[in-house]
């Protein structure tokens, strides 16, 4: 975050149906129970929803938040589906921190101008671990466990806490699970 900016700002994208906007949501109830003064999410998505490109916008401060527009300018930048990412004209970070769901390199992916990025298979470790549903790989819950490895904004303890309140038993358990292997397998790159 820049010394200026009194928040952290956080774009969430996926499909519709991935859950970019639930990751949004536990992070910043994960924030909140961590004692945050200022934490704002929010959708944005056309009419179409499964399969449509849609994003999640999240404002963090431990100050109140006063500001409740979309996110121009993001700090971090959290991608679900590593299809998206050509559309999404963040090949340039601008100096952001980059989370991405892919298989390659950002030397493959061509991304330059970030301060860091964290790169993590969560397909297929979602895959391996039965994390699905209809036999889709669940994405949101295990990116989780790169957000808090990489940003450091909260701790995993919280995370897992907001998981199995909003999906109790065995479902919580294998999300957290996977969240947890994520954060110990993210490859982390640093260009300061």
């Amino acid at each position: 975050m820049p010394d200026d900016k009194k928040y952290t700002e956080v774009i969430w994208y996926g499909r519709g149906g991935q859950g970019a906007i639930t990751a949004s949501q536990i992070i910043a109830e994960a924030a909140y129970l961590e004692g945050y003064q200022g934490v704002t999410t929010a959708p944005s998505f056309g009419a179409e929803r499964r399969g449509a490109a849609v994003a999640a916008f999240l404002r963090l401060s431990h100050e109140p938040i006063r500001i409740f527009s979309q996110v121009s300018n993001p700090d971090i930048i959290v991608v679900l589906d590593p299809t998206l990412l050509p559309a999404l004209n963040h090949k340039t970070g601008n100096g952001a921190v980059l989370i991405l769901n892919s298989t390659k390199t950002p030397e493959d992916l061509y991304l330059k101008g970030y301060r860091r990025i964290g790169i993590a298979d969560v397909t297929s470790v979602s895959l391996e671990n039965r994390l699905t549903l209809a036999g889709v790989a669940i994405l949101n819950t295990p990116i989780l466990g790169a957000f808090v490895r990489i940003t450091g904004l909260v701790g995993l303890h919280s995370v897992e806490r907001v998981i199995s309140r909003m999906f109790p038993g065995e479902k919580g358990e294998r999300n957290i699970n996977t969240a947890r292997i994520i954060n110990r397998t993210t490859r982390i790159y640093d260009y300061n």
